[in-house]
């Protein structure tokens, strides 16, 4: 028997083999366990991407300025003639970059991986709250007579409306399934070396008045 097929017997009555009501609400009271832990996971995983993402974001701006400052000190070393001192300058201007850059390509991939399971999260919140909607009207009085009048004039109808539902579900949880997290593998970075940053500012250096 499929998985589908178990599903429904298990929430058939054995005596009339129609569809429980009270095994309807503890089956959808489980889904609703289930899904907020789902929920409550993927919730903590983008928080803790986001305060990834902001810890490593805050270094950009202090980077920016020793580089900027390193740059400076090189001109001005190239400026005075001092060639060791500018090549010196120029291996640290060359790691500074290097570090900028694989800063960014962190940002880049963080930012990926977060907007995933941002929108996993949304709709798993999504799923949630549509299940404790279900199982808040199955809990009613009105809506267990009617589906119970509703099971008795026509069963067939109501087992086939019962199957399709699950078959929906089942096929939204497999798309889920589908969707692949973000590839986080880091991309090779182009080092920066001190000749370029050399070549560069003696260019930024002639073109001043």
């Amino acid at each position: 028997m499929s998985v589908l097929g178990q599903v429904l017997r298990s929430l058939q009555d054995s005596g009339r083999g129609s569809l429980d009501p009270d095994r309807v609400c503890v089956q959808l009271l489980r889904d609703c366990r289930h899904a907020e832990q789902h929920m409550l996971g993927l919730e903590r995983q983008c928080r803790q991407l986001k305060a990834e993402f902001e810890r490593l974001n805050a270094r950009q701006a202090p980077l920016a300025r020793r580089l900027a400052g390193l740059e400076q000190a090189t001109l001005a070393a190239l400026g005075r003639g001092e060639e060791q001192q500018a090549r010196r300058l120029a291996t640290e201007v060359a790691a500074a970059e290097d570090e900028q850059d694989a800063v960014r390509q962190r940002l880049e991939r963080l930012g990926r991986r977060l907007r995933y399971y941002q929108d996993r999260w949304l709709g798993a919140e999504r799923h949630y709250h549509d299940l404790c909607r279900q199982l808040a009207m199955a809990k009613t009085t009105a809506c267990v007579r009617k589906t119970m009048a509703a099971i008795r004039h026509h069963p067939q109808v109501t087992l086939v409306n019962a199957k399709q539902a699950l078959a929906d579900i089942r096929a939204r949880e497999q798309q889920k399934d589908r969707d692949p997290e973000p590839d986080d593998s880091p991309q090779a970075l182009c080092p920066h070396s001190a000749d370029q940053v050399l070549a560069r500012l003696q260019r930024q250096l002639g073109g001043r008045p």
